[in-house]
């Protein structure tokens, strides 16, 4: 029996070709080298989408991150879009904007130098202008004796002095009249004005003038302060807080006393007193001698 022919027997250092372990893989690509370049060939599967696929993606990152590399280090740079790599890319140049021409003034007439700033004259008061004299105090209980308020007083003199029961009855009539208030406690607590008061109620319109005119019509003399039973005779004389008692002093003041507060069962009177100070007496000195100021009576 003899044995098939095996054919031709390979050449010295050539091995028998051995069948690709591949050869029937139905996912297999096959690569062919001609002179036109080199094809390869694969079966429309899945695996070879993906593969495609995956490969294509590979290529596509590498070129991008090859790209961006060697722009980063100056060897590219971008080109816009719809430009050939051989076309001249030139940003326009925008001239620097000119300075606008200076305005050239008008000719006119130069301003005058202005004469330098010299202090006005000081202006004196009129003689028949006088300041008046604002003061707010409390009156209280006094336990003995007698309290004295000279409302036209000097500055330089206390509004207020205590005084015994003694010495208050040695003290002449006009000598306590001279106080605008004296204020005793018994047989009980009470304010005494040196003369007569007018009663002007809150809100009135309080002027020298307007004060001086009720004064010379006042009635009011005195009034108690310590209680309660003592408001409803207050009340009946307007005597509460936000009234203004006027009056006039011995020297010839104009006092505006406007009470701000009056709480009973407390023994307490607050005040706020204007002193407008009596009108000099006028100058009988001839005309030719030079003008004087009048000077303000001391109280």
């Amino acid at each position: 029996m003899t044995a098939p022919d095996s054919g031709p027997p390979p050449h010295d250092g050539e091995q028998p070709p051995d069948p690709h372990p591949d050869a029937g893989h139905p996912d297999r690509v096959t690569f062919r080298a001609t002179r036109e370049g080199v094809s390869w060939e694969a079966p429309d599967t899945p695996a070879n989408r993906r593969a495609i696929l995956l490969s294509l993606s590979i290529v596509g990152t590498v070129a991008a991150i090859t790209v961006l590399a060697m722009n980063a280090a100056g060897i590219i740079t971008a080109l816009p879009i719809g430009i050939k790599s051989n076309d001249s890319v030139s940003t326009p140049q925008v001239p620097p904007p000119m300075p606008s021409p200076a305005a050239t003034p008008t000719p006119g007439p130069s301003p005058s130098p202005s004469p330098p700033l010299s202090p006005a004259p000081s202006a004196e008061a009129s003689p028949g202008v006088r300041a008046p004299r604002t003061v707010t105090f409390q009156i209280d209980v006094v336990s003995s004796g007698y309290e004295l308020i000279d409302l036209d007083a000097p500055n330089d003199k206390p509004l207020s002095t205590l005084v015994d029961d003694e010495d208050w009855n040695a003290t002449s009539e006009s000598d306590q009249k001279s106080y605008e208030i004296v204020v005793h406690s018994h047989p009980a607590p009470t304010v005494v004005l040196g003369n007569l008061a007018a009663v002007l109620p809150a809100g009135a319109e309080i002027t020298e003038a307007s004060c001086r005119e009720a004064a010379r019509a006042g009635t009011l003399k005195s009034f108690r302060y310590y209680t309660a039973a003592e408001r409803p005779a207050n009340d009946a004389k307007g005597i509460r807080a936000g009234a203004t008692l006027c009056l006039t002093s011995s020297k010839g003041a104009v006092i505006a006393a406007r009470i701000t507060d009056i709480p009973y069962d407390i023994g307490l009177v607050r005040l706020e007193v204007t002193v407008w100070p009596p009108s000099a007496a006028p100058s009988t000195a001839p005309s030719s001698a030079p003008a004087v100021a009048p000077s303000v009576a001391a109280g």
